[in-house]
């Protein structure tokens, strides 16, 4: 313990005597890490409210015609217990066809209520959307149902969407990652440099490379902490100060929370992610110099 505070307290003292290096190392880190969050937090919020949709959206359920929907409602009761079934005959179809098309309902004038199909309406509560998608299979086998309908056409893009957007979000972070660690290890050299007297004098009296590296290490671990830490402060001050407008530009986003876009663990990974990249930027700077030495 002793030991690991000393050499702490090395590697803050050194900290300090080089801040122009300190902080191209810190800033760097600090971008890496805060649009790798910012692009984690619009993942998640967009999981979350593909999620929230597709359990506000009804399932319909058309019956073919001559069907009895009387039957049909009993049978996805059955079907889909704990959710609310209600039965639309073709008037009452017609009726809220009128009202959702507004000043436009003139243009159903004449047109009888057989022109719409019978249909159930089911609102499940709380299904995830492979949930909901497994119900709506299931409710095609209710006797009479000709068609379901549950958004299926928006929500399989928008989930394609977010599967694509996640592949390639991961594969330009890893390239991110990957330039930052060598652009940090460039920068740390510099100090590794600034002190090859130093070294060299405690190679010759026979310091271990373990033991010369070790402060080193610890000064890339601190960097990567301080960027890292500076982001997860920004992105939570964000979400704080951005969730009320994205709450009043999109009416499923008012169950949003900080949590939910930011969670814990992630906030927790980036700052573990933020430290591993110093760490191993101060090792790759640490390692070149080394083997020339």
């Amino acid at each position: 313990m002793h030991r690991l505070v000393h050499l702490i307290r090395r590697a803050v003292d050194a900290l300090r005597r080089r801040p122009f290096v300190t902080a191209v190392a810190v800033g760097t880190i600090f971008v890496a890490v805060l649009l790798t969050g910012v692009f984690a937090a619009a993942f998640t919020g967009a999981q979350r409210l593909l999620s929230a949709w597709a359990r506000d959206v009804p399932i319909s359920v058309y019956l073919a015609s001559g069907a009895d929907l009387e039957q049909a409602r009993t049978r996805a009761a059955l079907v889909a217990p704990g959710a609310r079934v209600e039965a639309v005959p073709p008037p009452e179809a017609l009726r809220r066809l009128r009202a959702s098309l507004g000043e436009e309902a003139g243009v159903l004038d004449g047109l009888g209520p057989e022109v719409l199909p019978a249909s159930l309406e089911v609102r499940p509560s709380g299904l995830s959307l492979a949930e909901t998608r497994d119900l709506a299979a299931r409710l095609a086998r209710v006797p009479g149902a000709a068609e379901v309908d549950y958004g299926a056409a928006w929500l399989e893009r928008l989930e394609t969407l977010l599967r694509r957007g996640r592949a390639v979000g991961l594969a330009l972070i890893g390239l991110l990652a990957a330039a930052t660690a060598v652009l940090v290890s460039n920068t740390l050299r510099l100090a590794v440099y600034a002190r090859r007297d130093e070294i060299d004098i405690m190679k010759l009296v026979g310091a271990t490379d373990a033991y010369v590296g070790a402060p080193f290490l610890v000064e890339g671990l601190l960097q990567g902490l301080a960027g890292a830490g500076l982001a997860v402060a920004v992105l939570a001050g964000a979400a704080v100060a951005l969730l009320p407008w994205l709450r009043a530009a999109v009416p499923l986003a008012a169950r949003l929370s900080r949590a939910d876009l930011l969670p814990n663990g992630l906030l927790l990974a980036l700052l573990g992610g933020g430290a591993a990249l110093g760490l191993a930027s101060s090792a790759l700077s640490l390692g070149r110099f080394l083997r020339r030495a």
